[in-house]
């Protein structure tokens, strides 16, 4: 699907992440694969109001939903500078990852738009547990029109949801803005 590249800040997706770990400290259904989903919504959110997203981090098509190409690394980097941990701990049966900030986050190189879209998105996701949240992204355009391994699209952001699976969609053009003379 064509659209602008939107350009990687690595160490907003650091401080995003320590943001999120901090915010669901003692959130039960938190783990690596709902932080993968809290991203990818509060990326695709952003950038549905503000034609930008908050980390420019790529999504990619999973079988559990869209994940975040970037994540593993960005994880193994702040455990290097022990900022954050993951904490293995039994859930129904299966290991969790939990990711948990051991250091405070920055939040100065974002904005007050950016920091409201992630909240609403983890006020939105709370009590939801990782295969809720995989199932809810099974039903956005992003991860229908796509197909596993295939990089989800900013622009899917505008899709409808509705939009009958068969048709073609043909994403609208941003009107670009007049140059000042």
């Amino acid at each position: 699907m064509p659209g602008e590249p939107h350009p990687f800040q690595p160490s907003k997706l650091a401080e995003l992440v320590l943001y999120i770990a901090e915010r669901n400290l003692n959130n039960a259904t938190f783990g690596k694969t709902k932080l993968h989903k809290q991203l990818w919504m509060s990326d695709f959110r952003h950038y549905g109001f503000t034609g930008k997203p908050i980390t420019g981090a790529t999504y990619v098509h999973r079988q559990h939903g869209p994940f975040c190409q970037e994540l593993d690394q960005t994880l193994n980097s702040l455990e290097d500078q022990s900022k954050l941990e993951i904490r293995l701990r039994e859930r129904f049966g299966y290991v969790q990852q939990h990711p948990v900030a051991l250091k405070r986050w920055n939040l100065s190189a974002f904005t007050a738009d950016e920091i409201a879209a992630v909240e609403d998105i983890l006020w939105e996701t709370w009590q939801m547990s990782a295969h809720e949240l995989s199932e809810r992204s099974h039903e956005h355009p992003g991860w229908r029109y796509t197909n596993d391994g295939e990089v989800i699209s900013y622009e899917f952001a505008n899709v409808p949801a509705d939009l009958p699976f068969e048709e073609p969609y043909i994403p609208r053009q941003r009107p670009q803005a007049a140059a000042d003379d």
